[in-house]
């Protein structure tokens, strides 16, 4: 037998030892579906299979790095061949890969030649750009317009291929496409969608160079499945060739970023895609106690098209599933912090093993002060990304600028940041030359003093930011990457301007931000062995645009967005808001016009089982009888969900009258002061 084999369950070993045909490996939650994987690699070399030979896709790059490191431990350096890495990533290796190709018809054109990668900040940032231009008539939400130029893209559709509506976000996110599209090509810039689609259009143009990366990929192993857009299918499609083999590992009951553009019908219609496949059911739990994993079943039991299965507790015991009923939100908030303190007191339970869960982060507003006023540590998953801070993306755009001359988002946000006299009036100008010319803003910028009138008061800040880009790019020419980099943070007055604009302590907080992205430069100088500003630049992009960027919890309670804590598990859980509106969320039951595709319903389903199968030992489900909606008490009802839960399972708890007046206004009180400081969690 393979020692990779051993410690295996039936269900396991079939997965890994699968030949001949593609495969599809429903993982329920704490299956163990990151041990099949690995092990189904190792398996696959130690069959003589080449390692260069082998293609993992996963969607995060922390998913990724844990991957690689098991497989390190695993098969020493005979693993580092093997091609590990996320989705967008390997789509960015392909376009870094085909760019340094020569010879007729072996680029991509000039668009990707040298590029720039735009984060979503960018993209909005590139949207408003155009609203300039463009008169809509009325106010729109960008990021809802944005994810419609989103859903256009992934669709593959021209910039005259949009069809009609009546709605009205639609409409305007059809005038806009063509405009984003001619922007992004003039600013050689590339979105998260590009890294997919891009290498799509190549690789179903080139036929030739379709059969060389399918004879050099003979497995592919794809992670979290379930999450795949349509988009990627159409890349794993083309990936795969008659003799590869393709193995898919997922689960259909967790798959909750349909807004994302994940298609759950990916995973539910497997065979259609890849024909004659071969289904292997990971249905043994290791992670859950069994009443907890009974509440699961029931519910997830009763969502339509789903691959019928059924977790199986491989843990002996445990207590039931407690149902919690408070008189208002207030009241909710005071339990849970109650219990968080009685576990950690009494139970003497771990801090990093409790974690507070709820469907929208509003409800973290009452739990928060809570917390704080019984210094109880604790994180907050799902907040704004790292490299959205704003000195952080400051510092970006001016090394961007220094490799991408044409990249005028990255122009306008050095103009500006740090502030230097150059208003609007002045970049209109400067604009409006640039486009009789037919030349870009950075042309316009180095030609400032024969455009602009003399003594204009924005000549001096121009002739300074142009000296101040010119050292840069001295800097990063003449010294090692590491030191460049924090000599530019000084040299461009980022630092003062930051210390200068702000209250000490919000300065402290930007500073350690300042600090943690130059420490990431070091780490990544350390570790390649020809550090690259452009390539570091491009994993930082990608790593932004992780949906799990949680840090290491530390001696902390996790305060998390279910979306947030995907892929985690705690000893303890409560899952608050259980109640109709919350959990499924208003906007499910009452779409807005804002909201991209229908309602689903099913998937808030879905989103409630993962939160549920988050939990290892114990499991609290509260809800709020009265709760206040936009200022006023409002009663509130179970949510469906949890409607039809097994009574053997569960024992329900309701406890007693709402908080007084007084005691409600010292908690909104508590809240408003929370909401004024910087860097509320602890």
């Amino acid at each position: 037998m393979s020692r990779w084999l051993k410690g295996l369950n039936p269900e396991q070993k079939q997965a890994v030892t699968h030949r001949g045909g593609p495969l599809l490996v429903l993982a329920g939650a704490g299956s163990g579906k990151t041990r099949v994987i690995t092990h189904r690699i190792a398996h696959l070399l130690e069959e003589g299979l080449n390692p260069a030979q082998v293609l993992a896709l996963t969607f995060t790059n922390k998913a990724a790095a844990e991957m690689r490191e098991r497989l390190r431990r695993m098969l020493g350096k005979r693993a580092e061949p093997v091609t590990l890495s996320t989705f967008h990533s390997f789509g960015l290796s392909l376009l870094r890969e085909w760019e340094t190709e020569r010879g007729p018809g072996s680029g991509l054109g000039r668009r990707v030649r040298r590029f720039v990668i735009y984060d979503t900040g960018d993209q909005l940032a590139l949207l408003r750009e155009i609203l300039r231009r463009v008169r809509l008539g009325r106010e729109f939400d960008l990021s809802a317009l944005l994810s419609r130029i989103s859903a256009f893209k992934n669709a593959f559709l021209p910039w005259d291929g949009v069809t009609e509506s009546d709605d009205p976000y639609h409409q305007a996110a059809a005038l806009l496409y063509p405009r984003y599209l001619e922007a992004m090509r003039a600013f050689a810039a590339l979105d998260f969608d590009d890294l997919i689609c891009e290498p799509v259009r190549r690789l179903e143009s080139d036929e030739a160079l379709r059969g060389r990366l399918r004879r050099r990929l003979r497995a592919i192993l794809v992670d979290e499945y379930q999450d795949t857009s349509a988009s990627q299918l159409r890349l794993l499609r083309l990936l795969a060739g008659p003799k590869t083999e393709v193995c898919a590992v997922g689960d259909d009951d967790q798959s909750i970023y349909g807004w994302r553009g994940a298609e759950v019908k990916n995973i539910l219609r497997f065979e259609e895609s890849f024909p004659g496949a071969h289904t292997v059911i990971l249905s043994s739990n290791y992670r859950s106690v069994a009443p907890v994993l009974e509440v699961a079943n029931a519910v997830i039991a009763e969502n339509p098209d789903r691959h019928p299965k059924r977790l199986r507790a491989e843990r002996g015991g445990g207590e039931r599933v407690r149902l919690w009923s408070f008189p208002d939100g207030l009241a909710e908030a005071t339990g849970v912090a109650d219990e968080v303190e009685r576990a950690l007191r009494q139970e003497r339970v771990p801090a990093s093993e409790i974690a507070v869960l709820y469907r929208s982060s509003i409800l973290a507003r009452a739990i928060e002060p809570q917390l704080r006023a019984r210094s109880i540590p604790y994180r907050v998953l799902g907040g704004a990304s790292f490299f959205d801070r704003r000195e952080v993306k400051d510092l970006v755009a001016w090394l961007r600028l220094s490799l991408h001359p044409g990249d005028e988002i990255s122009l306008r946000r050095a103009l500006s940041n740090p502030p230097r006299g150059v208003g609007p009036k002045t970049l209109l100008r400067l604009e409006e030359a640039a486009r009789r010319e037919g030349k870009d803003m950075m042309w316009a910028v180095e030609q400032s003093v024969r455009l602009l009138e003399p003594g204009d008061r924005a000549l001096e800040p121009l002739g300074h930011f142009r000296e101040q880009l010119a050292e840069l790019r001295a800097t990063l020419k003449g010294r090692d990457l590491a030191t460049a980099v924090r000599r530019a943070a000084e040299s461009i007055g980022i630092i003062e301007a930051m210390e200068e604009a702000h209250s000490e302590k919000a300065a402290e907080h930007r500073r350690a931000d300042l600090e943690a992205f130059l420490q990431g430069v070091d780490d990544y100088c350390r570790t390649e062995s020809r550090p690259d500003l452009r390539e570091f630049l491009s994993r930082m992009a990608l790593i932004g645009n992780d949906r799990d960027q949680a840090d290491d919890a530390g001696s902390r309670v996790t305060l998390s967005t279910l979306h947030g804590v995907k892929g985690l598990e705690f000893a303890w859980v409560i899952l608050v808001g259980c109640e109709e509106g919350i959990l499924p969320h208003d906007r499910t039951l009452n779409p807005q016009i804002t909201d991209v595709g229908g309602a689903d319903l099913a998937e808030e389903r879905r989103l409630c089982y993962v939160g549920i199968t988050r939990a290892k030992d114990r499991l609290i489900l509260s809800m709020a009888r009265q709760r206040e909606i936009r200022g006023r008490p409002q009663p509130r009802a179970l949510s469906r969900f949890l409607s039809r839960l097994p009574e053997g399972a569960t024992e329900s708890t309701e406890f007693g009258a709402p908080a007084s007046p007084e005691k409600a206004r010292e908690m909104l009180a508590r809240i408003r002061e929370m909401l004024r400081e910087p860097g509320a969690a602890t």
